[in-house]
């Protein structure tokens, strides 16, 4: 689909410009390596505490206080607590009891601490140079990328996502859009075959793709889908704006569909490959 390799082609590029900044400034000074290293250092603290959030918040346990083992339940030392390395120096296990370390501690504050470092690099930041302005606009995009991790580790292991975060997504994504908008810093042109649309559909990209959620889980009394889908929709739609946040929501649809339609036939008790085959071939000539 267009919508879908639009957004591949942005994906792709914004990487390359990633990757071709850092490695030029890397080149030029140290500067940047100290800059670079110090964003990844704060990525993956704040991922150490997105962590915390993700096993604690619902769970019964209070967010604040000593972090102890989830398991044998002994407080932990300051030095078990530092991201990444603890996890490597513990070489995955708990100290006390053994019990093995769940791959999302280090998964979460890689990914941030990969992220933040991302973020400098797209928008040239430096700390020493920067405007109010371009300062807000680089850490409400980590606050955005932090809440969408966040988002994304307490879905995988809770199968729900919490109100909190959805309403921190669309609040901050909205607030940065609006920065964003009255800047001028959103593009002009959207989907191909609407060519020039006014700025202003932006604003209203939030509800706009929210609303065919919204109203699948309102019609199916909730059985198709949980209203939390329409939630999260709202604040990618205000976080890309209305081309690229539905450019976003098909892509997703498309990655998903196909290993979610392997899970249902393997649960199935009639599922054989060659069902699953004929199944996955059909669905592409009824796209194609």
């Amino acid at each position: 689909m267009p919508c879908a390799r639009h957004l591949l082609r942005v994906l792709c590029l914004s990487s390359f410009e990633c990757f071709s900044v850092c490695y030029t400034s890397i080149c030029m000074d140290g500067y940047h390596i100290v800059l670079f290293s110090l964003a990844f250092l704060f990525g993956i603290s704040i991922g150490s505490f997105v962590n915390v959030l993700v096993f604690r918040l619902r769970s019964g346990a209070k967010v604040s206080g000593r972090s102890k083992c989830l398991s044998c339940g002994k407080k932990l030392k300051p030095r078990m607590l530092v991201p990444l390395l603890s996890f490597l120096y513990q070489r995955g296990r708990c100290t006390y009891c053994g019990v093995r370390l769940a791959l999302q501690y280090p998964i979460v504050e890689a990914t941030l601490g990969f992220l933040y470092v991302v973020v400098f690099v797209i928008h040239h930041f430096d700390p020493l140079t920067a405007s109010i302005s371009e300062m807000f606009l680089v850490f409400g995009d980590m606050a955005i990328w932090t809440v969408l991790v966040a988002i994304t580790a307490y879905d995988l292991r809770h199968k729900i996502i919490p109100d909190s975060f959805s309403l921190f997504l669309a609040v901050a994504a909205g607030i940065l859009m609006l920065m964003k908008w009255n800047f001028g810093l959103f593009p002009t042109t959207y989907i191909p075959f609407w060519e020039a649309m006014p700025s202003w559909i932006d604003l209203l990209a939030g509800p706009l793709l929210a609303a065919p959620f919204a109203l699948i889980w309102y019609f199916s009394g909730g059985r198709a889908m949980g209203l939390g889908d329409a939630k999260l929709a709202w604040g990618i739609g205000w976080f890309l704006g209305f081309s690229l946040g539905f450019s976003a929501i098909v892509l997703a649809f498309w990655v998903a569909f196909f290993p979610a339609l392997a899970l249902l036939l393997i649960q199935s008790k009639k599922f054989t490959w060659q069902n699953y085959y004929n199944t996955l071939v059909m669905s592409l000539n009824d796209k194609s």
